[in-house]
C-alpha cells in the first residue's frame, strides 16, 4: 500500500468485495456500555427492521396486484387482436398508468412492473427516465443500448459498467435487424448463425445473455410464431421535454410493422396533462388506455396495520411521533418510501438510546434476556419515569422488594410487558372499534381513517375529548335502521380479533345483547297510553317567562323514554365504560418506554430540516458546525477577529435598524476584522474592501439584506430575530 499513501497525487478507489457488508451498519458501530448489551440491542434492530422491510415488500405487492395484473394482460394482447383492415393499425399501444404524486415512490413501482414484464411476458424492455434523456439522440442511445446489450441475470447486473454498443450504432434500422434476428433464433430450435448481421466483425447482437441456458429468462414460454413485444417505460413522462417525447413516439411508429412497441407511461396528475404536452401528430399515433393504480394513502393504512397495529412487530410509536410522521406524510410528500425510512430512523433512535430497548423483543425470547441481564443494565429499567411511578403506587414492602430483589424485578418486569402488549393489541382493535362507529357521522368528528382516530388515541384519552362527546350526541339522534349495520360491523371486528382477551369477549356479548334488543323492538306489543285523571296542579308563576319554563320543567319530569331511547342509553354507557378503561394511551402503562418511542423533538430534528435556523446559527455560532477553538464565544453575541467574513458582517447588521449605511458597515467590518487599521482615513485597504462586498455579496444571497432604491448607499435589512 505504499503507493497510494500520497493523496496530493491521486485519490485511490478500492472495491468492496462481493458479497461483504458495508461497515456502516456493523455491529462494531452500534453504542452500548458493554459487548453484550450491544449485541442484543443491535440484534433485536435488525429483526424488527427485516420484518418491517418484509412487511412492506408484500403489501407493495399486494396494493398494486390488480392494477399489475391489468398491465400485463394489456401488454400481451396489444399486438394480438389488430384488424388489418383497421387504418389505425400502425398505432403505438399505450398504457397510461396514474400513479400519484408520491414521486419517491415511483421508481419501486415501475421496478416492479419491469421485474413481472420480464418473468411473464417479454425479455424485451427498456425503461427511460427524464434526467437520462434531455435530447432525441440520447434518448434513442439510451432506448437501444438496454434493449440490445443490458444484462437481465442479477448477477451481470451488478457488475455492469455501462453499454458496449457503440453510439452510432443505436439506430432503429439496428435496432430492427436484431428484432427479427432474435425471432428467427426463437423460431429455430437451436440458435444457428443468422446472416447479414448489421455489425460486421464485432461481436454477434445474438449472443445475448438470456439465449443463455443458464439465464434465468428461459423459464419464458416462448411460443413458436409469436413475436414478442417490446415494452418502453417512461417512468416520469410529464417531465420528459416535449420535443423528445414527440420525435420518439413519431420515429417508433414508423417501425411498428417491424418491432412490436408497447409504451408505458408514468403520469403523477392526469391524462389530459399528457395529451396537453403533446402535439396532434404524436397524440393521433398512440392508442392509448387509462389504468389507475391505488393512491399512497391506501397502501399506508395497510403498512400502519399491518406493521404499527401488529403483534408480530415489538416495536411501537407513541403518539407525538406518529402525529408528526403523518404530518410529514400528508402535507409533504405522500410518499410510504419515505414514510418507512421515517420509520428506521426511529427505530435506530429507540435502540440506540436506551439500554432498556434490550427488552424489545419477541415475547417467546425475552424471557431469556432477562435472565442474562445485569445489575447495570437492570437498574437503567429501574430509572425509567413510568416504573418509578408504578413503584411508587405499590405497597411499601413491594417497593423495598422491586428496588432489591433482582428475581423479584425480573420477574414484575416480564409480568408488566406482557400486560403492555396484550392492552396495546386491545388497544388497536377497539381503535378499529370507534372507527367504525364513527367515520360515517356527519362531518366526521373523529375522522374517517382509522389512522385518523389511532393518532387521537395515543396522545389524549378518548373519552374526555370534545369530538366523543359530539358523537354521543350524533349517535343517539341515529335511526334504528341506521345504527344497527354500523354495531353489525362492530361485531364482526370483534369476533375476528377477540382471541383469548376476557375483556373484548365480554364486550362482544354485550355489545350482541343491545342488537338483539333493537332487532325485538318491532316484536314488542304496543303499550297503551293511560290517562291519569289527577287534580289540576296550581301553577304560580309572576310573568310569562317563568310559566314557560315551570311548564318546560313539568314536561321533561312527566316525559317517559320510549325502548329505542333507553337501548340507545344502554349503548353509549356500554361504550363510555368500555373505552374509558381500555383506550387509555400506552403512554399511562408502566415500562412504556421499553416498547414504545416517543421523541418527537429528536425525530423532527432529522426529518424536517430548519434551514434558517441551521444557517443563523451557522453565521451566529460558526463553533457549532466548525468546532474549532478559534471560533469559541464566551457569549454569543460577542465578535472576535477569528470569525468568518461572512459571520462578522452577519452580527453587524444585527445591530442595525431597517435600512443599512454601507460605508458604516464597511468601517466597523473593518475595525473588527483589523483592530489597528485607520478607520478615520479615507483611504480602504481594498483587501478589507474586497473582502467585505464578498461577504455582502454571500448575506444577499442568503437572503438577509436586498439593494433598496431609497438610498443608492444602503441595503435593506430582510430578516429580524438576531442570534
Amino acid at each position: 500500500m505504499t503507493s497510494t499513501v500520497s493523496v496530493s497525487k491521486g485519490v485511490f478507489a478500492f472495491k468492496r468485495k462481493k458479497g461483504g457488508k458495508c461497515e456502516a451498519s456493523s455491529v462494531n458501530y452500534w453504542p452500548g456500555s458493554t459487548e453484550e448489551e450491544r449485541d442484543t440491542t443491535f440484534n433485536n434492530y435488525a429483526k424488527c427492521l427485516k420484518i418491517v422491510t418484509n412487511v412492506t415488500d408484500t403489501l407493495q405487492k399486494k396494493t398494486h396486484e390488480k392494477v399489475f395484473t391489468e398491465l400485463l394482460e394489456f401488454i400481451e394482447s396489444a399486438h394480438q387482436q389488430k384488424d388489418p383492415t383497421c387504418n389505425h393499425e400502425n398505432d403505438i399501444p399505450t398504457a397510461c398508468l396514474l400513479t400519484g404524486v408520491n414521486m419517491p415512490d415511483h421508481t419501486a413501482i415501475f421496478g416492479s412492473i419491469r421485474d413481472m414484464v420480464l418473468e411473464k411476458v417479454s425479455p424485451h424492455i427498456a425503461h427511460l427516465q427524464s434526467l437520462e434523456c434531455s435530447t432525441v439522440r440520447g434518448a434513442l442511445f439510451k432506448l437501444i443500448s438496454q434493449l440490445m446489450n443490458i444484462s437481465y441475470s442479477q448477477e451481470l447486473m451488478e457488475e455492469e459498467t455501462g453499454p458496449t454498443v457503440k453510439r452510432a450504432q443505436c439506430t432503429m434500422a439496428v435496432l430492427s435487424s436484431w428484432y427479427k434476428e432474435q425471432m428467427t433464433l426463437k423460431k429455430n430450435s437451436s440458435p444457428t448463425k443468422a446472416k447479414g448481421s448489421p455489425l460486421k466483425g464485432k461481436k454477434r447482437m445474438s449472443e445475448c445473455p438470456y439465449v443463455d441456458s443458464s439465464s434465468p429468462l428461459k423459464k419464458l414460454k416462448l411460443d413458436k410464431g409469436k413475436r414478442k413485444p417490446v415494452v418502453i417505460i417512461f417512468e416520469d413522462v410529464e417531465s420528459f421535454p416535449s420535443h423528445v417525447l414527440q420525435d420518439i413516439i413519431l420515429i417508433c411508429r414508423e417501425q411498428v410493422r417491424n418491432i412490436p412497441f408497447v409504451f408505458i407511461f408514468g403520469v403523477a396528475t392526469t391524462s389530459a396533462a399528457l395529451h396537453r404536452s403533446l402535439s396532434q401528430d404524436a397524440s393521433s399515433c398512440l392508442a392509448m388506455e387509462t389504468f389507475q393504480a391505488q393512491p399512497s394513502t391506501h397502501y399506508l393504512n395497510e403498512i400502519i396495520d399491518n406493521v404499527l397495529m401488529s403483534a408480530k412487530v415489538p416495536f411501537h410509536l407513541g403518539g407525538r411521533t406518529f402525529k408528526l410522521l403523518l404530518d410529514v406524510f400528508l402535507y409533504h410528500d405522500l410518499s410510504v418510501k419515505n414514510f418507512s425510512r421515517a420509520l428506521q430512523v426511529c427505530m435506530l433512535e429507540h435502540f440506540t438510546s436506551s439500554a432498556a430497548s434490550a427488552l424489545c423483543c419477541p415475547a417467546a425470547s425475552r424471557k431469556q434476556v432477562m435472565k442474562a441481564m445485569k445489575s447495570a443494565e437492570l437498574d437503567s429499567i429501574r430509572k425509567l419515569p413510568s416504573f418509578r411511578t408504578y413503584v411508587e403506587s405499590c405497597p411499601p414492602k413491594e417497593q423495598a422488594a422491586l428496588l432489591l430483589d433482582e428475581k423479584e424485578t425480573k420477574g414484575k418486569i416480564l409480568e408488566l410487558l406482557m400486560d403492555l402488549e396484550s392492552h396495546y393489541a386491545r388497544f388497536c382493535t377497539l381503535v378499529k372499534v370507534v372507527n367504525i362507529l364513527t367515520n360515517t357521522l356527519p362531518r366526521s368528528p373523529l375522522g374517517r381513517q382509522v389512522r385518523e382516530v389511532l393518532a387521537t388515541c395515543l396522545s389524549h384519552s378518548l373519552v374526555k375529548r370534545e369530538e366523543y362527546q359530539e358523537v354521543q350526541k350524533m349517535l343517539k339522534h341515529l335511526s334504528r335502521e341506521e345504527i344497527t349495520p354500523i354495531i353489525s360491523k362492530a361485531l364482526t371486528l370483534l369476533r375476528d380479533e377477540a382471541e383469548d382477551d376476557e375483556v373484548l369477549e365480554d364486550f362482544h356479548s354485550d355489545l350482541s345483547l343491545i342488537l338483539g334488543q333493537l332487532n325485538s323492538l318491532n316484536q314488542l306489543p304496543e303499550q297503551e297510553t293511560k290517562t291519569n285523571e289527577a287534580s289540576p296542579v296550581a301553577i304560580q308563576a309572576k310573568d310569562r317567562f317563568q310559566l314557560k319554563e315551570k311548564l318546560l320543567e313539568m314536561a321533561t319530569k312527566n316525559k317517559k323514554a320510549n325502548p329505542y331511547e333507553e337501548v340507545c342509553s344502554q349503548l353509549l354507557q356500554l361504550l363510555d365504560t368500555v373505552f374509558s378503561e381500555h383506550l387509555k394511551p400506552p403512554s399511562k402503562m408502566p415500562l412504556h418506554e421499553v416498547l414504545f418511542f416517543d421523541s418527537s423533538t429528536v425525530i423532527k430534528r432529522q426529518l424536517v430540516g430548519m434551514t434558517r435556523g441551521a444557517v443563523t446559527t451557522a453565521l451566529a455560532n460558526p463553533h457549532h458546525y466548525l468546532q474549532c477553538e478559534c471560533c469559541v464565544l464566551a457569549e454569543p453575541s460577542n465578535i472576535v477577529t477569528s470569525l468568518p467574513d461572512v459571520s462578522v458582517a452577519y452580527k453587524l447588521h444585527l445591530e442595525c435598524g431597517r435600512l443599512i449605511n454601507l460605508y458604516d458597515w464597511l468601517q466597523a467590518f473593518i475595525s473588527v476584522i483589523d483592530p489597528e487599521a485607520d478607520t478615520s482615513s479615507r483611504k480602504i485597504d481594498k483587501t478589507y474592501q474586497a473582502r467585505f462586498v464578498q461577504a455582502l455579496l454571500e448575506l444577499q444571497f442568503l437572503g438577509f439584506v436586498k439593494q433598496t432604491r431609497r438610498k443608492t448607499d444602503h441595503v435593506a435589512r430582510l430578516t429580524w430575530g438576531g442570534c
